[in-house]
């Protein structure tokens, strides 16, 4: 597992990201909430997440924190486990929870021997009293979850939760644990809703890669001319959008504020601000209410883009990628293999995999079960790069030898924050040729 230490940059450059001037504020509850989103998409540890934040501001300004995905992750998890080991509900507050804690029909752990540790001690506890209630949706999902797990595999005994630890215990990915007939003790990796994969921020993207240096300051650095040129055709089609929009006797002054700020190379567009009195005279020119002085934010408010935008940005991204593929070919195919464990969330050892209700379950593979199975000999991969309405994707194609195609793994790049707001970030997506990503990995094998 990596180290905390080890990741504290990205931490910092996903968060600065996603706040809309750039500069993280502990104090602002919107950007705590941004910085945990950041953190997640990391995929760190709950504990990890809550031990940083807690760092920052004190436990008053998180209960400010709207949204706790925090509690949404802890309810999922455990309820998914009472159910493993033949709970029921109702789970309608926290103290439903609570008494199967209690009872010892599931047990928090932690460490990389998963050893007991004391729920009511760790900060999740605050989601065990009766003023803390779960989302009936949560629990509905969490609930259809259990039920798939037994199907598949039984009911499981000395059912554990692996919250306080996650990846650093030896189940690996898996959020919960268990001993199951036929199967012996496994982990259980668990997601609500749709789930996915281990979703890649642009900096561990490219790590997989096993480009470490290659990230958002070398993109933004090494292709300067086709940022400044993607800048510049944004600015001119936002003017453009403006100057269709100009009313009332303020039209000229409007304009030239409009001029002063429209900033058309990358570095500058990114930095450029303007007066509170500026935004007004804007504001009013154009029939809109935006409320933040960066002009950035104002002009991804004010042009709703469309195919003119997509065509111009893709041109830019079709330069950018094609001579970072030209250059870094050869490093990205001997990649593949290694991004593909990454994205499967491999570790030390074989765990299952369920979201969607239930709906999705896969077997996933130990990194020796693995490079056994899928060492590069029999691997088969391809990738190319395109636009996608949005943004633009990294597509990667896989397979094996003697199975053949089994799916396609899609990484894209796009603006959460807006068009245009600082360097594009990334989420992934696959479609399956195969029913599961257990037609290319084979059967569980302890």
């Amino acid at each position: 597992m990596t180290h905390i230490s080890e990741i504290i940059e990205d931490i910092l450059v996903e968060w600065a990201y996603r706040v809309h001037d750039g500069m993280p504020n502990p104090k602002n509850v919107n950007h705590i909430q941004q910085l945990r989103e950041s953190m997640e998409d990391l995929n760190l540890p709950n504990n990890v997440i809550y031990q940083v934040i807690n760092n920052l501001i004190n436990k008053d300004t998180i209960k400010e924190v709207k949204g706790d995905t925090s509690a949404t992750t802890f309810y999922h998890e455990v309820i998914t486990g009472i159910i493993v080991a033949g709970g029921k509900g109702p789970f309608k507050t926290g103290e439903d929870v609570k008494k199967y804690f209690d009872s010892g029909t599931i047990r928090a752990v932690k460490g990389a021997g998963a050893s007991p540790t004391d729920m009511m001690k760790l900060p999740q506890a605050r989601f065990l009293t009766k003023d803390s209630k779960p989302k009936s949706s949560i629990v509905s999902d969490a609930i259809k979850v259990g039920k798939s797990i037994v199907k598949n595999l039984g009911k499981g005994k000395k059912v554990m939760w692996t919250g306080p630890t996650n990846d650093a215990s030896r189940f690996g990915a898996g959020d919960i644990g268990a001993t199951f007939t036929g199967y012996g003790e496994v982990g259980v990796s668990l997601k609500a809703g749709k789930g996915q994969l281990k979703n890649l921020t642009v900096n561990t993207f490219f790590k997989a890669l096993g480009l470490p240096k290659v990230n958002s300051d070398y993109f933004l650095k090494n292709y300067k001319k086709h940022w400044d040129a993607m800048c510049s055709d944004w600015v001119s089609l936002v003017e453009k959008d403006f100057e269709s929009k100009l009313k009332g006797n303020d039209k000229e002054e409007a304009r030239s504020i409009f001029s002063k700020h429209a900033k058309k190379t990358w570095d500058e567009y990114q930095k450029e601000n303007m007066t509170k009195e500026e935004l007004e005279i804007l504001n009013s020119a154009v029939g809109t209410n935006i409320n933040k002085t960066k002009f950035r934010d104002f002009c991804r408010k004010l042009y709703q883009y469309g195919k003119e935008w997509n065509q111009k940005r893709d041109k830019h991204f079709d330069n950018i990628f094609k001579e970072f593929s030209d250059k870094y070919d050869n490093e990205i195919r001997l990649g593949l293999h290694d991004l593909f464990k990454r994205q499967l969330s491999v570790g030390d050892t074989s765990i299952f995999y369920a979201a969607k209700g239930g709906k999705t379950f896969w077997f996933i593979p130990s990194e020796k079960l693995y490079n056994k199975t899928m060492s590069p000999a029999e691997f088969i991969a391809d990738y190319e790069t395109k636009g996608s309405g949005s943004g633009y994707d990294f597509y990667l194609d896989v397979g094996t030898q003697e199975v053949g195609a089994v799916g396609t793994i899609k990484v894209i790049f796009r603006w959460k924050q807006g068009q245009m707001v600082g360097f594009p970030d990334t989420t992934s997506d696959y479609q399956l040729v195969k029913k599961d990503w257990s037609a290319i990995l084979g059967a569980f094998r302890k």
